[in-house]
């Protein structure tokens, strides 16, 4: 018995070593100047939290399983209110804690979606459809014409067009996308529009994709945003990266 677990141990250890049973850690860091709490969404498998706080200038790194699949967003001006309750300005995951449990509602944040170890494979998509809060950079260890430095590293709150402006008292602190605000099958491409020939950019991803080229920013938009690396890639996160180019004019 006990030789057969051996064996097994080995076999295990030869899995994980070789790279079949991969996996890649996530660092995320925060370099806004406030704090940010991340959101952990899992489609499937999970990893060990699903949110927590990262003040500025700290940082965590979690283990992503082979399989993993799912989404990482920042959360921005979060406090307990009168009743206890954690709420969030922008971002929120209606939990009512720091952790995200359960289900999870599209908030209008910058997005970051996961696949790793998919089909001998990773890939991340950095997404605009929902709308922006935070500036965000994608940091592979790796580097080949599909894996590289990547993100939406611009303050899209300052040039969001004024109808989809979301407010903290005076101060601007997210963008909604179109879709979000308008619901028409135009901008959100159902209807007759839910077909990559006829959903066509508006006026509002054109100016979302101008200022993020490489982020996904509306249905069937996947010419860039798709990036691919090597399932033994690991990741930085950054929440509000030290270089933040001027949006191209």
């Amino acid at each position: 018995m006990a030789q057969r677990l051996q064996l097994i141990f080995l076999l295990a250890s030869y899995l994980f070593f070789s790279g079949v049973l991969s996996i890649s850690i996530l660092t995320i860091e925060n370099k806004c100047n406030q704090t940010v709490w991340p959101v952990i969404f899992s489609w499937k498998s999970q990893l060990t939290t699903t949110g927590f706080t990262l003040g500025r200038g700290e940082a965590r790194a979690l283990q992503a399983p082979s399989s993993w699949y799912g989404l990482i967003s920042g959360r921005t001006l979060c406090s307990n209110d009168s009743t206890g309750n954690f709420t969030c300005a922008t971002g929120d995951c209606e939990s009512k804690t720091i952790e995200c449990h359960g289900s999870y509602g599209w908030s209008k944040v910058t997005y970051v979606y996961f696949r790793i170890d998919y089909g001998g494979t990773n890939s991340h998509i950095i997404s605009l459809e929902h709308g922006y809060n935070l500036p965000v950079m994608v940091a592979p260890s790796q580097s080949s014409p599909t894996c590289f430095s990547s993100g939406c590293m611009v303050d899209l709150n300052k040039t969001c067009p004024d109808n989809l402006k979301i407010f903290d008292g005076a101060k601007p602190t997210s963008c909604s996308s179109a879709c979000k605000q308008s619901g028409t099958p135009e901008d959100c491409c159902t209807n007759y529009f839910k077909s990559k020939q006829n959903c066509k950019p508006t006026v509002y991803t054109q100016n979302f994709e101008l200022a993020c080229p490489y982020a996904y920013s509306y249905p069937y938009n996947d010419n860039n945003s798709t990036f691919t690396c090597p399932n033994s890639t690991n990741y930085v996160i950054t929440f509000c990266p030290s270089f933040i180019p001027d949006i191209p004019r």
